[in-house]
């Protein structure tokens, strides 16, 4: 780096970033976290690690001791914009689905605005999916 001088290049700003930790906040952000949990590889491998361990607690406790095992919440990792987008065009997919479905069942009015809403709302949905 040209620290003499006071100032780095773009190559160099680059490679500076590229090797920030995992959990870094700048890295956290380029990946779209929008909860601040600034997980490394590690925490999601300990996560689905323990997951699993509560999917074989809960098959055993019911399997063997017939009753429902605790309530024991799994680890959710870290939403991500991606994940909000994702959600929104299922819900879209999903409204959609349902409108053209009603307009074949007996006794309701086809609304064809309804359906051409959520059909625009899913090209916009997905013009904008990375």
């Amino acid at each position: 780096m040209s620290w003499g001088e006071g100032s780095m290049n773009w190559a160099e700003l680059r490679d500076l970033i590229e090797h920030l930790p995992e959990d870094s906040a700048t890295k956290a952000a380029t990946a779209g976290d929008v909860e601040g949990r600034r997980w490394t590889q590690s925490t999601y491998l300990q996560a689905a690690q323990y997951n699993a361990l509560l999917l074989m607690i809960r098959v055993l406790w019911a399997a063997h001791l017939k009753g429902d095992p605790p309530d024991m919440p799994p680890v959710e990792s870290p939403a991500t914009e991606v994940d909000e987008r994702q959600a929104e065009l299922e819900a879209a997919g999903t409204a959609y689905s349902e409108a053209v479905l009603n307009q074949f069942s007996p006794g309701t009015q086809v609304d064809q605005a309804e359906i051409d809403h959520w059909a625009s709302k899913l090209r916009e949905l997905e013009t904008t999916a990375p």
